[in-house]
């Protein structure tokens, strides 16, 4: 199978909100008590218009897979996001990613995260931060594989029900984010 990353843009829209729906309800919709709640966040969160004015942002980037031609998943990285738990000034977080449940064990996830490395790389953050479901046991070994480690848990509410996260972190620069 051939992944190519790219870029997105506005016209990666659909793609990106189809990839963003489908693997959110795949990972998570388990968890939601109301099919209802869950409905309305999807339809507000992966929004084709949302997402749009979402990858015109300039402290967003939003990276693309393209499998065998087909989209297959695809990572968000905000340049600039400071989270209060951590002891840094310069911080940079990766927001999203997700991969189509076909694709899961074929090396996407991990061109999308190389992808985004090399682009931290660049930015020289001190940190590298994201949430991760405590009960997503995939997910944190699959970050925990790249280096990043537990550092404290947040907690995000979605209508009526309250999902514990791991804030997971990976140092990039000197000082150490903790």
């Amino acid at each position: 199978m051939r992944i190519e990353i790219i870029t997105a843009t506005p016209n990666h829209a659909p793609a990106v909100s189809y990839i963003g729906r489908t693997a959110f309800r795949d990972s998570f919709a388990h968890l939601f008590k109301s099919e209802e709640e869950l409905a309305e966040y999807l339809d507000y969160s992966y929004a084709v218009e949302k997402i749009g004015e979402s990858i015109r942002k300039e402290n967003n980037v939003y990276l693309l897979a393209i499998a065998d031609g087909l989209p297959a998943g695809f990572a968000k990285l905000k340049k600039h996001s400071l989270n209060e738990q951590l002891d840094s000034v310069f911080q940079a977080e990766l927001q999203k990613i997700y991969v189509l449940r076909e694709y899961h064990g074929r090396d996407v996830g991990n061109a999308l995260m190389q992808e985004v490395l090399r682009l931290v790389e660049a930015l020289e953050p001190e940190c590298l931060w994201l949430d991760t479901h405590i009960s997503n046991a995939r997910a944190i070994h699959f970050y925990e594989k790249y280096g990043f480690r537990k550092s404290g848990l947040h907690h995000f509410t979605i209508g009526t029900q309250t999902f514990e996260y791991h804030l997971m972190t990976l140092q990039v620069a000197v000082p150490v984010c903790s």
